[in-house]
């Protein structure tokens, strides 16, 4: 793995490099050592930065990672007049050197790399409280097992699938020069929860500052990691301790800037992306609205499913210049800046809806549609009553994908519960022409492949089935 990890190790030691002090310039950027740059609790705290920073690219939570779930599933679609971005993901049909694959590849592990270097350099300061070593080590734990998850979600069989036993990808837990080879996905699952259990221990209970990890934020992801695994009992467990902690679920009144609001009562983890940082007409609402791009247009499927009344269709409107058509009004800009977004990674909404599925598939069905209802009773909904058993589930993921369209979970959700992704609304004019219009859960080409550049340094790292060079 010579080839991916060197230059993400310079990567991250360059930001690593800003926060030093003045001793540590006598480095070349490029050479800077580690040992050197994280010897003290203050170059620690400049890595801490440097790590959520790496959160922040285009690849990652910037942007892609959040939008290419969504094209890929069904509630949305690419415009026939597009950009040329992503059409492999509306089509999901990746080369082996795809070119926003390869940069989710690498961008994530980019980010461990820089969780890593804190995690096994905490033990070594020499200066520092234990509160400040503790929230450093953490943070740290925290971030490095969102990255693993979040690779194995786009790169692995889900785990209801394959049943953790399929490759999943490597785990990495420090430097190493060398040919990993891939984890299986109970492996990689292992590392996540041990990671995120350990950080809920370090970590204060804090809801002030959603934008660095806290415990609350690691039991979130915990809940999180637990459902995509099966485990309903922990997920309940881990929702049921962020529902406690105070957050609060936003007012039908408050929806319409609710996006274009970081650090609401609601966030538990916010990427947060500053004013400054914008990228202009690449910033994520940009590739929904116009004056934008306006390439990723609002699937009637979505449309059809909101409810009259509900206050979340004021995301959903006729599309500009084309009123035949639909558009995604949830990004339209932070800070008066067009499309500017600060990625709501953790909510409050999602435990509820969380909880509503461990307890449905639990059989505890009262106590799902009484989570559900706290989200509908915030959107101007009538409570669901009278529900046949046998339906409650679909309910809990019909609320979850109007609650979180366009924030990228819906691909997850239907291939983590072995539903299909069925575009009804399929190669109509105003699309880009797919030969997908139904992807099978279990089809071995519904994740991404590995990065042919991977193969090609590595013989230890297998591609993916169904994926020939």
């Amino acid at each position: 793995m010579k080839k991916i990890i060197l230059p993400i190790l310079m990567a991250a030691l360059l930001v690593v490099n800003q926060g030093c002090n003045k001793e540590l310039d006598l480095y070349p950027a490029d050479k800077l050592p580690t040992a050197d740059a994280l010897k003290d609790i203050q170059g620690v705290n400049a890595a801490v930065n440097g790590m959520y920073e790496g959160l922040k690219v285009t690849e990652y939570y910037g942007r892609n990672y959040l939008i290419i779930p969504e094209i890929t599933a069904d509630n949305v679609y690419l415009s026939f007049n597009n950009s040329n971005r992503f059409l492999s993901s509306w089509r999901v049909s990746w080369v082996l050197a795809d070119g926003d694959v390869t940069g989710i590849w690498n961008r994530i592990y980019a980010v461990i790399l820089r969780a890593n270097n804190i995690v096994n350099s905490v033990p070594l300061l020499q200066d520092g409280t234990d509160a400040e070593k503790n929230s450093a080590l953490g943070q740290a734990l925290f971030v490095r097992a969102l990255g693993h998850f979040d690779l194995l979600r786009v790169f692995s069989t889900p785990y209801a699938i394959g049943g953790g036993s399929t490759l999943g990808v490597p785990v990495m837990t420090k430097f190493e020069v060398g040919s990993p080879k891939r984890n299986t996905v109970e492996e990689v699952y292992t590392q996540v929860i041990a990671d995120l259990t350990k950080a809920k221990e370090l970590l204060p209970a804090d809801r002030n500052d959603p934008y660095t990890a806290s415990s609350y934020a690691a039991s979130a992801l915990l809940a999180r990691v637990y459902l995509y695994k099966g485990d309903n009992a922990n997920a309940i467990t881990e929702a049921t301790r962020v529902i406690n902690g105070g957050y609060q679920i936003a007012a039908a009144s408050t929806l319409t800037n609710f996006y274009n609001t970081p650090g609401t009562p609601e966030d538990i983890f916010t990427v947060r992306i500053l004013s400054n940082e914008s990228l202009g007409s690449d910033n994520f609402g940009r590739m929904y609205l116009k004056p934008g791009y306006g390439d990723i247009r609002v699937s009637p499927d979505l449309k059809n499913v909101l409810e009259t009344g509900d206050a979340r269709n004021v995301y959903v409107s006729e599309f500009t210049g084309s009123p035949a058509e639909f558009q995604n009004n949830k990004f339209s800009g932070q800070d008066g800046i067009s499309g500017l977004y600060s990625a709501k990674v953790l909510r409050i909404s999602e435990m509820y809806l969380i909880r509503a599925e461990a307890y449905a598939k639990s059989e505890n069905y009262a106590a799902a549609l009484t989570d559900v209802n706290a989200i509908r009773t915030h959107r101007n909904l009538t409570p669901l009553e009278n529900i046949p058993n046998a339906n409650v589930l679909t309910a809990v993921l019909k609320e979850k994908r109007v609650e979180f369209m366009f924030e990228g979970h819906r691909y997850f959700d239907l291939l983590r519960n072995k539903l299909d992704i069925v575009r009804n609304y399929c190669n109509n004019p105003n699309q880009l022409n797919t030969p997908r219009c139904t992807i099978e859960a279990s089809s071995p080409t519904a994740i991404f492949p590995i990065p042919q550049r991977e193969i090609d340094v590595n013989l230890n790292i297998e591609q993916n089935p169904g994926y020939k060079k």
